[in-house]
C-alpha cells in the first residue's frame, strides 16, 4: 500500500486524536503532518508487532505529549477536596455527544491530557505519570479536577437547562 493511501485511510482518526490534547486546528494539523512523515521516514522500525494505526497513533501521542511540554504546561497535584465523582452519575443518553465534546475541549490543558490519555487512549495513572514525568497521584487528582470540571459544565444540560 503507498503512502497516500496510508494517509488517507488514517489522518482522520489521527487528527481527531491530536485535535482532543489540542484545542486548536492549526496545532492538531500540524501535529498529525509530522507524525506522518515520522512514521514514513521511520517505516523500517515498524516490526509489524501491532497494527500500523496503533503504531502510527503512539507517534501522535508522542507527538502532542512532546508539544505539551513545549508549553511548558505544569502538573500540578490538587488538593482532595475535589468531590468524589463516578461515571455512572452521567447518563449518557441525555447529554449529547457534542455536548460532552465542547465541555472536554474547554478543559484546562493539564487536566485534558490526561482525561484523554486514561479514558481515550487506555494508559493507566502510573504509565501518565511515568509519561508526563508526574506522580500517580498527579496524574489521579487531575483527572478527578477534570470529571469535576465537566460534570459542572454537563449538569445543567442533563437537567435539559440552558448553558
Amino acid at each position: 500500500m503507498c503512502q497516500f493511501q496510508l494517509y488517507n485511510i488514517f489522518v482522520k482518526s489521527m487528527y481527531n486524536t491530536a485535535l482532543r490534547f489540542f484545542n486548536n486546528k492549526m496545532i492538531a494539523e500540524d501535529i498529525v503532518q509530522e507524525s506522518f512523515v515520522a512514521a514514513f521516514a521511520n517505516i523500517k522500525r515498524f516490526k509489524g508487532e501491532s497494527s500500523f494505526g496503533s503504531w502510527l497513533k503512539r507517534i501522535v501521542i508522542n507527538r502532542c505529549i512532546s508539544e505539551i511540554r513545549k508549553k511548558k504546561v505544569v502538573f500540578e497535584s490538587i488538593d482532595d477536596n475535589i468531590t468524589g465523582l463516578y461515571e455512572d452519575e452521567f447518563i449518557e443518553d441525555r447529554i449529547s455527544d457534542r455536548a460532552i465534546h465542547d465541555a472536554i475541549k474547554e478543559l484546562p490543558i493539564n487536566a485534558r491530557t490526561i482525561l484523554n490519555l486514561y479514558v481515550f487512549e487506555g494508559y493507566k495513572h502510573k504509565e501518565i505519570a511515568e509519561i508526563l514525568d508526574i506522580t500517580e497521584s498527579t496524574s489521579k487528582t487531575q483527572y478527578k479536577r477534570a470529571k469535576q470540571i465537566l460534570y459542572n459544565k454537563l449538569k445543567p444540560a442533563y437537567y435539559g437547562i440552558e448553558i
